[in-house]
């Protein structure tokens, strides 16, 4: 794999998290969407000004009583990337792309060297 295949907006844990809630739970309001994904309001509101700048998003404004909320969704194209970066997530820890590993050392996900409970999602 060449880090060019990899999609750049979706490379990153703020903006593929976010994806990804919206792939699983369908249009989702800007508190919905913190809440979902961990994130902190001036980190989620970057990221997803740059998938809405992408054209990866839409965002919709709705009356709630006396509130006007933000709301996001996925457009086609985003849900074509997500999809298709996530066909090719699957392809890198199934090692059907022919990444090598090392001998007797199995792919782990989630653990061992370099994991760490620290939310990482915050640097981007």
């Amino acid at each position: 794999m060449k880090a060019r295949e990899i999609d750049i907006l979706l490379g990153t844990p703020a903006r593929l998290a976010i994806t990804a809630s919206l792939a699983d739970r369908g249009p989702l309001t800007f508190t919905q969407l913190r809440k979902e994904t961990g994130l902190a309001d001036g980190n989620l509101h970057v990221q997803t000004k740059r998938l809405l700048e992408a054209g990866y998003l839409d965002a919709g404004k709705m009356q709630s009583g006396n509130r006007i909320l933000t709301s996001f969704q996925l457009t086609k194209l985003g849900q074509e990337r997500y999809q298709a970066h996530v066909r090719m997530l699957y392809k890198v820890v199934s090692g059907t792309l022919g990444l090598s590993r090392l001998p007797g050392r199995p792919l782990e996900i989630g653990s061992g060297a370099g994991s760490s409970d620290k939310d990482e999602s915050q640097v981007w």
